[in-house]
């Protein structure tokens, strides 16, 4: 079910993401809506929570914590400041002057693009877990030297793809906060501007990895 929950909130984000081709109406519905597998999320992973006050803590421990924190508050900053600016959902509780305001709708974007990165980065921490799941269940018990070759080559196309996607959508001038009116991937069809948000996740996720991996030597 933890998994399942993750996909979702995956699938849902990359959704979002696409709200240039979205009704607004249905973005703002999907972006409040994203709160519910947000706070399931939190219930299924209390433990985490309740085991921050124990144990002991070096840089991995400290890394993941503050990305953790930075992955809560890009989504929170993201779904209020989407209230605030809502044209729908929100258009007559949210005063005129506000929820026209260009600044807040510049804040509701770069955060976005935050949530997005830390949400890769989230992944890719917990993806050692979630491969190791995948291959218990697929039955693979041994891992040759070919096949580490092949997924160490295909991380590397995806992760060359991620980069070019990210390059597509300005991602880089998106996170310092410049206003962009109109980036080379949003010349592609919905799907292809979905694409892309795949894309940055999976490069992201791949640099999640490598901290795991850091984790896993300072723990060990």
């Amino acid at each position: 079910m933890r998994y399942l929950l993750d996909i979702l909130m995956l699938m849902m984000l990359i959704f979002e993401m696409t709200f240039f081709y979205l009704p607004p109406v249905l973005h703002e519905v999907m972006g409040v809506a994203f709160l519910l597998p947000v706070c399931w999320h939190f219930a299924l992973n209390r433990r985490y929570v309740a085991s921050l006050g124990r144990g002991r803590w070096n840089g991995p421990r400290l890394v993941r914590l503050l990305l953790n924190i930075l992955l809560v508050v890009s989504c929170l900053v993201t779904i209020v400041s989407g209230c605030l600016t809502s044209s729908v959902l929100f258009a007559d509780v949210v005063p005129f002057s506000l929820r026209s305001n260009p600044s807040l709708y510049q804040l509701h974007s770069t955060a976005a693009r935050y949530f997005l990165v830390l949400a890769g980065l989230h992944l890719g921490w917990h993806l050692p877990a979630w491969w190791q799941r995948w291959l218990h269940a697929a039955g693979i018990t041994a891992r040759p030297l070919p096949a580490r070759m092949l997924l160490l080559g295909l991380g590397g196309l995806l992760g060359a793809g991620g980069i070019y996607a990210a390059q597509q959508d300005l991602l880089i001038e998106r996170l310092q906060g410049a206003h962009i009116f109109m980036a080379p991937a949003l010349s592609y069809s919905g799907a292809g501007y979905a694409l892309t948000q795949v894309g940055i996740i999976i490069v992201f996720a791949e640099i999640g990895w490598l901290l795991s991996l850091w984790k896993g030597a300072r723990l060990k």
